[in-house]
């Protein structure tokens, strides 16, 4: 019963904390929606001018080798892509005890925004329909929504984080929330994993 209050509190809690997050710092999350649109499609840009060139590949999180062979789907491109998107987390949570470090927060998220775009436009580029189709399908939601959930957690872990020190600790949930964040970014990209082994490309054309 206690178990069961705590997590309804925990749910509560972070319901509130979403909407409390997006008022209060409305213009962070727009500057940061825009600046990561912008470097998506600085991204597509890059990868429309330069996808001849051999070099582009050592950039992606997600291999277009790899891609283009299925092995995306597989379990060592999981665990892959969970250690990247630990290392932001941590660097996310980090950054977010020091209200000055807020560029720092905003490079990461552009950055996975710049690489993404790159990815998106190169799966087209290279691998035709169906490449497209598995990058519109599964690609596409699943790494807008990672996008999201980096730029959510780092506002309300950086809320979390002033409340803390203006009414001190007593109620900072800040590592249930590191953990929740974390958990969260894992099952979206196990969601990719297992859709990117069901609908590869080469299914998806045949079908």
């Amino acid at each position: 019963m206690f178990k069961s209050y705590k997590s309804h509190s925990f749910i509560n809690g972070l319901r509130f904390s979403i909407s409390k997050t997006l008022r209060e710092n409305r213009a962070k999350f727009i500057i940061t929606l825009i600046l990561s649109l912008i470097a998506i499609s600085v991204g597509v840009f890059v990868a429309i001018r330069y996808s001849n060139n051999s070099a582009l590949s050592s950039l992606q999180e997600i291999s277009l080798d790899d891609f283009k062979a299925g092995f995306v789907g597989s379990s060592s491109a999981f665990f892959s892509r969970t250690l990247s998107l630990s290392i932001n987390v941590l660097i996310l949570f980090g950054v977010s005890f020091v209200p000055f470090l807020f560029p720092v927060a905003e490079i990461l998220i552009i950055y996975r925004g710049y690489l993404f775009g790159l990815n998106f436009a190169l799966i087209f580029i290279l691998y035709g329909l169906g490449g497209s189709l598995t990058a519109i399908v599964v690609i596409l939601p699943c790494q807008l929504l990672t996008l999201f959930i980096l730029i959510m957690f780092y506002l309300i872990i950086s809320k979390i984080n002033s409340n803390c020190k203006k009414f001190g600790g007593t109620d900072c949930n800040r590592f249930l929330f590191l953990l929740f964040g974390f958990l969260i970014l894992v099952l979206v990209n196990l969601v990719e994993t297992l859709l990117l082994y069901l609908l590869n490309g080469q299914v998806i054309l045949v079908i």
